[in-house]
């Protein structure tokens, strides 16, 4: 496993919460199998066995070998059969892939996937949050993009981001 993926500043209170999302919405949907797109760190595979006791088969692909996946591949040429998965997770991948790429992503993570897919992609860009805990109301969140930065990619490795990347006019060609 590459050292990138077991830092602090890889793995940061933003990444956390998008593991909790991805765990959660995995195990809401009960499946018996689950593929998992780009392993990463690996937290939301050891996760999903922790939590649900390794009932769920899960399977993982990445195009790095170095995270040791079950499986050397590509998003955009899955190696595995039709509905071969009750779930598939790709979260924080498909923005490393170029943007004309993305439908063919999605089209080959659709094949493979029986019920449920979760995907998660990089949204950059500026702004103010407000948050707050009020009695009796609870937590309440501002927030207000500043129209005076630029929209940026806080990656070199992303081709795109929502919000910076590609514009509409791109996007739908």
């Amino acid at each position: 496993m590459t050292k990138e993926y077991l830092t602090l500043k890889y793995n940061s209170r933003v990444r956390w919460l998008s593991y909790w999302y991805q765990i959660s919405e995995t195990l809401d949907s009960s499946p018996d199998n689950v593929l998992i797109i780009g392993k990463g760190s690996g937290i939301t595979e050891n996760s999903i066995n922790i939590l649900s006791e390794n009932r769920i088969k899960i399977v993982t692909i990445d195009i790095n070998d170095a995270v040791n996946p079950d499986v050397a591949g590509d998003v955009i040429s899955l190696p595995f059969r039709d509905n071969s998965f009750d779930a598939a997770i790709c979260c924080q991948v498909l923005e490393h892939i170029p943007f004309d790429r993305f439908p063919a992503a999605l089209s080959e993570i659709s094949r493979v996937a029986k019920k449920r897919i979760i995907l998660s992609v990089p949204h950059k860009r500026k702004h103010l949050k407000l948050a707050v805990s009020i009695p009796f109301l609870g937590d309440k969140q501002l927030i207000i993009k500043s129209p005076l930065t630029k929209r940026y990619c806080s990656s070199k490795q992303h081709f795109w981001e929502i919000g910076r990347g590609v514009s509409r006019k791109e996007a739908l060609k």
